[in-house]
């Protein structure tokens, strides 16, 4: 008697991941976001971008000196081998803005693969309240991580290196 087996398996897509840099009760959102170096702050000048992106916290992130160098991590729960379309968003006031020249250097762990420049301006004022492209990476591991440093630009108490989310958009096959 023959046996016929069939197996069955479930491909899900991925879902979109955002690593906000606050938690909904303002505090640090660790592990996902790590502020590994420097001196952060938190302040209410949230990304407008929020309502639409299902954004939760009530504070971001943020640097006004580069003595010592600030730097954050963020490590997404994401799926191995799945391509994402990388994106940060942060906001600014008339008083308070984002640094016109801020340079962050980029460095990914556990991707296969990366177009994220070692680079990057996506965090200067006029990328305020939209999300702003850094790249796309494929995953090798579950638990990528990148990593963002103070490269160069003026960081003071007017201007500053707002840090609010991270989006990681699974692109189709």
């Amino acid at each position: 008697m023959a046996w016929m087996v069939t197996v069955l398996t479930h491909c899900s897509a991925a879902d979109v991941v955002i690593v906000e840099s606050r938690k909904a009760d303002g505090t640090p959102n660790a592990p996902l976001w790590v502020e590994v170096s420097g001196n952060w702050g938190t302040s209410k000048n949230k990304s407008r971008v929020f309502s639409s992106a299902s954004l939760v916290a009530t504070n971001v992130s943020i640097a006004r000196t580069n003595d010592p160098v600030p730097a954050f991590k963020v490590t997404p729960k994401l799926q191995a081998g799945t391509r994402y379309t990388v994106e940060a968003t942060f906001s600014t006031t008339s008083t308070h803005v984002a640094s016109p020249d801020l340079v962050v250097s980029v460095m990914a762990e556990g991707v296969s693969a990366s177009t994220i420049p070692t680079n990057t301006t996506a965090f200067q004022g006029t990328g305020a309240d939209t999300w702003n492209l850094l790249g796309t990476i494929t995953p090798s591991t579950n638990s990528p991580s990148l990593t963002f440093t103070y490269a160069s630009g003026t960081l003071s108490s007017t201007s500053r290196w707002y840090a609010d989310a991270i989006r990681f958009t699974p692109e189709p096959d």
